[in-house]
């Protein structure tokens, strides 16, 4: 567990602390696929968080699932050797991942999600957009699921 003091500095940087401590690792592992590891795992556990929170905390679930999202498209870039490491590098690997397999949808589902983590500053969504955006995370999921295990 890291001390309190420590969480609350990163969130009031707008950091999320297992994101963050993710990130310190996985650039002092040498071996991509080691990097692959680390980040579905990560994935997997922000995914899980996402929905245990869904009934108490709407922005923080949908910023939970959010990260699983962005963990997948950092384990996808990883496989692929490419930079990962700002928003702009982020919808970059993302237009890859679109061109490779012609699969648009991919563009249109990771913009429908990423109003997940715009909730999180905006408190914009109620339930039934939540429930919309979810389903596009899921299916964005499954699709980034896919083209890692390839």
């Amino acid at each position: 567990m890291l001390p309190e003091f420590i969480i609350r500095e990163l969130e009031r940087r707008g950091l999320d602390p297992v994101a963050y401590v993710v990130e310190l690792i996985a650039e002092r592992i040498a071996d991509p696929p080691e990097r692959v590891r680390l980040y579905l795992e990560s994935a997997d556990y922000f995914w899980q968080e996402g929905l245990a929170l869904e009934e108490r905390d709407l922005r923080q679930a949908g910023e939970k699932l959010w990260n699983s999202i962005i963990q997948l498209i950092k384990a996808f870039a990883e496989t692929r050797g490419l930079r990962h490491d700002s928003h702009m590098l982020i919808w970059a690997v993302v237009r890859r991942i679109a061109a490779e397999t012609g699969d648009g949808e991919v563009v249109k589902l990771f913009a429908a999600v990423e109003q997940l983590h715009a909730n999180f500053y905006e408190g914009h969504l109620d339930k039934f957009d939540f429930e919309v955006l979810k389903k596009a995370a899921a299916e964005l999921r499954d699709r980034l699921r896919k083209l890692v295990a390839t």
